[in-house]
């Protein structure tokens, strides 16, 4: 009783937050000089925004002079900094440092204050075309260009409820702001007819793009910067510690015997007593493995023998398009932000 009194206080303040936006009290900032991208989602985490970033990032990147912006979550360190393929979790957050390891030459930054992230970033970069802000749907301060929502497909916005009763961090009508939705974590044998309810269900309008997605994991990788293959065996365990751990669960079980799997809370910071318990597991078996997001946060430990760093490996992960609408999407954002650039307002 007390979660659904709570719950609706909250609604009702999130409600009241979005009304002064709409209605021109709470100002928003449109950023005149370089394309931005929002890309997020209303509920708790676990809808897939780290690869649907990568993949903006991807199709982007030889198109436009691209840089991504993140708040940087759970990092130790305060307002603006860039991001090196060097940096540690503490220094970034775990997400950001995954997508500068991944995409070294990409400028990747982070700020909680979107704004002054974006301005800066353009001072020191003025050929920067586009910035991709990950988890920035609810940054209401800017007015982007473009709004990407993440749905998961199997926790239905329609069907939720307001923390802390369900999982929606905003209401769900705010979907309205969003030029694409993606609906994330899809079943990949997803039917026609599932698809049908899910279109049903968001009731979207015609001026929004909506896409269904699946993640798709590829081969293991060491976690740290060492030549080392996994060994082929049927036994591993591994570590999570990411919101939503279940399609990676899945995906061990379904693959080793018996797999001892650790579940951490996301962005769990491990702490000494989670180091030794995970160095006993390594020792244990011939093989570890963790997501690519726990592999960012476990570099940061000096504990580990060359034994067993080369045992570590993680699991890379990336969106695979259901009805192979990859192109058509591809297509849609690079036009979308050509014309934007062409805009005789866009460049003052």
């Amino acid at each position: 009783m007390i979660k659904i009194i709570i719950s609706f206080v909250y609604g009702a303040a999130v409600s009241i937050r979005n009304k002064l936006y709409d209605i021109g009290i709470f100002p928003h900032k449109e950023v005149k000089d370089v394309v931005t991208i929002v890309i997020g989602n209303i509920t708790v985490g676990g809808t897939g925004k780290t690869p649907h970033s990568e993949f903006m990032l991807e199709i982007l990147k030889n198109e436009f002079k691209v840089a991504l912006l993140s708040r940087g979550y759970k990092r130790k360190t305060k307002k603006f900094r860039y991001v090196e393929t060097t940096s540690t979790s503490m220094e970034a957050g775990d997400e950001p440092l995954q997508i500068k390891r991944k995409f070294p030459d990409v400028i990747v930054a982070v700020d909680a204050d979107r704004i002054r992230g974006i301005k800066r970033i353009k001072e020191q970069n003025p050929d920067i075309d586009v910035i991709v802000l990950d988890d920035a749907f609810q940054h209401r301060r800017l007015k982007p260009a473009l709004s990407v929502l993440l749905c998961d497909y199997l926790r239905p916005i329609n069907k939720d409820k307001m923390l802390p009763w369900g999982t929606l961090r905003d209401k769900q009508n705010q979907k309205y702001r969003a030029d694409i939705v993606f609906v994330t974590k899809c079943p990949q044998n997803t039917s026609p007819i599932d698809m049908r309810i899910v279109i049903n269900d968001l009731n979207l309008f015609p001026y929004q793009q909506l896409f269904f997605t699946s993640l798709e994991y590829n081969d293991l990788k060491p976690v740290f910067d060492i030549e080392c293959k996994p060994v082929a065996t049927d036994e591993a365990a591994a570590v999570a510690g990411i919101a939503n751990p279940r399609l990676f669960e899945e995906y061990i079980s379904a693959n080793y015997t018996k797999p001892q799997i650790l579940i951490f809370p996301d962005h769990h910071d491990f702490s000494q007593k989670d180091i030794d318990n995970i160095c006993s597991i390594i020792d244990k078996n011939e093989l570890f493995i963790t997501t690519e997001k726990d592999a960012m946060r476990l570099m940061n430990h000096d504990n580990f023998t060359e034994q067993q760093k080369a045992k570590m490996f993680y699991l890379p992960v990336k969106i695979k398009f259901l009805n192979r609408e990859e192109p058509k999407l591809t297509s849609y954002i690079i036009d979308y932000i050509k014309k934007y650039k062409g805009n005789s307002k866009f460049y003052l």
